[in-house]
């Protein structure tokens, strides 16, 4: 077996010393690349709005008439973003609008927003999220209208089937009563 393996590395020196060449190469140790990751507000402002979106019992409501006007910080879709991109890294404020549904709580429903958002962002972009303000503007109303062409049925009580029974008389026949 000893000379089957000596017979093999005499054959094929240049082979293992590619082989010891890509573990060298493997060992090395990757270089650090110089530079600064910069990400767009209208990217942040998507991200947030696409969390906002995941909560139910919420809609996005409006950020306001100053931004309508551009008279404020641009707002899309209830959500208006800042970005405070300092030496020590960078910060995100959120501003969110939003319309609560009907019968929900709405500081815990505020409070899941705030959680959501936050750990999105901070999931996404790798930036701090220094605050996440929420605006409760209203509440909305669940919409459920019946179709005219169906029966409006409750979920808990059981359909009762109407039976029509008809009592006539045959032909030739008499009814007695």
């Amino acid at each position: 077996m000893d000379g089957m393996k000596e017979q093999m590395e005499s054959q094929f020196p240049e082979e293992e010393k590619v082989f010891e060449m890509e573990e060298e190469i493997v060992q090395e140790e990757p270089k650090s690349v110089q530079g600064s990751v910069h990400i767009s507000e209208d990217v942040i402002t998507e991200l947030a709005k696409r969390s906002l979106a995941t909560i139910k019992g919420v809609q996005a409501g409006s950020p306001g008439l100053a931004s309508k006007l551009g008279l404020g910080r641009k707002a899309t879709e209830g959500v208006r973003i800042s970005v405070d991109e300092s030496a020590a890294g960078s910060e995100i404020t959120v501003d969110v609008y939003v319309m609560v549904k009907y019968g929900l709580r709405i500081p815990d429903i505020a409070w899941d927003v705030q959680e959501c958002v936050k750990n999105q962002l901070e999931e996404l972009t790798g930036y701090l999220v220094k605050a996440v303000n929420v605006n409760v503007q209203g509440i909305y109303f669940a919409e459920d209208v019946p179709v005219e062409d169906e029966p409006v049925t409750s979920p808990e009580a059981p359909v009762e089937e109407e039976k029509v029974v008809e009592t006539g008389t045959i032909e030739g026949e008499t009814e007695d009563v």
